[in-house]
């Protein structure tokens, strides 16, 4: 069955494609060199990187696309539990006239390294505000010397873990709303992977992002966890799948790489939930609705020229 995103044209995708990938290499290297950094740093490291990709124009096929954000920052959300961190909206005009949408849901959550353990932020650091930085009189870890820190396919991802009840609020959702929810998982740039911390004269690591952040589907990453003990968190080995999301990665038996998932999946409506009712009650609710259960929107906008 033919789809209105059909219409997208083949450099408008790989645009979106290396955008999403400098996001990609941006975010796992930070992560790389600071393996303490709050998941909520990275959400933001990798929003800003694409809110700042320039809009593009395509004299050839007549089409332009842009990239913007909204952080809507901490709401009440389903349930009261969060659904997903990242709403990634994509918005198809024909001359600026709207056609179609579609929308895919990140859940996002980071890997752990083996001996920096990582305090979550919670409500008392945002009612403390920047205090919780600059008005530390307490000793801390010097950061004079340098730790070893490391991550393997046994790390696990510890902000979820069996048994959680974010999991069933996220099923609960999908069967209210069909919207799908995916999970972004924040790895650092290859698995194995070591250096020393804090990073040596400033310099990040060298090499290519070969692991980086990847998408997996809810349902498979909530199957893995029905079948671990209740409150163990999942590993990188847990995760894996069988066989690759992507046919052209090998390497995506951890997940599609994040810039794959959305140029080749996304927009070329293999994954995500397309949108030609321009009224319909379920997106009214994820955007409108004060229990809307994410915290920050992406959107492609991708006008196409030719007749309204």
């Amino acid at each position: 069955m033919a789809s209105p995103f059909d219409a997208i044209p083949d450099v408008v995708i790989d645009y979106v494609r290396n955008v999403f990938g400098a996001a990609n290499e941006k975010v796992s290297r930070a992560m790389s060199a600071h393996p303490s950094m709050h998941e909520e740093s990275l959400d933001h490291i990798l929003v800003m990187e694409l809110t700042a990709a320039p809009p593009a124009f395509f004299a050839a096929e007549q089409v332009g696309v842009s990239l913007e954000s909204h952080w809507l920052g901490g709401r009440w959300m389903h349930g009261r539990w969060e659904i997903a961190d990242i709403a990634i909206f994509v918005l198809l005009r024909r001359r600026g006239n709207l056609v179609a949408r579609k929308v895919a849901l990140l859940q996002t959550k980071r890997l752990y390294s083996k001996e920096i353990p990582v305090a979550p932020i919670d409500e008392s650091d945002y009612r403390i505000g920047i205090g919780r930085l600059a008005d530390r009189t307490d000793r801390l870890v010097p950061i004079s010397s340098q730790r070893v820190f490391g991550f393997d396919l046994t790390s696990a991802y510890q902000a979820t873990g069996a048994g959680h009840r974010q999991i069933d609020h996220i099923d609960e959702y999908f069967e209210l709303r069909g919207i799908p929810v995916y999970y972004g998982f924040y790895n650092p740039v290859s698995l194995p992977f070591q250096t020393a911390y804090p990073i040596l004269d400033g310099r990040l690591p060298e090499g290519g992002n070969d692991v980086g952040c990847r998408v997996v589907p809810a349902d498979h990453v909530h199957a893995v966890m029905r079948g671990l003990v209740k409150g163990r968190s999942p590993s990188v080995s847990d995760i894996k799948a069988g066989s690759p999301f992507d046919p052209l990665d090998p390497t995506s038996t951890l997940g599609w790489r994040l810039e794959r998932f959305v140029a080749d999946e996304v927009l070329k409506c293999r994954q995500g939930r397309l949108f030609e009712d321009l009224s319909d009650q379920n997106l009214r609710a994820l955007l409108y609705e004060r229990s809307a259960p994410i915290s920050t929107a992406i959107t492609i906008t991708i006008d196409v020229g030719g007749d309204a």
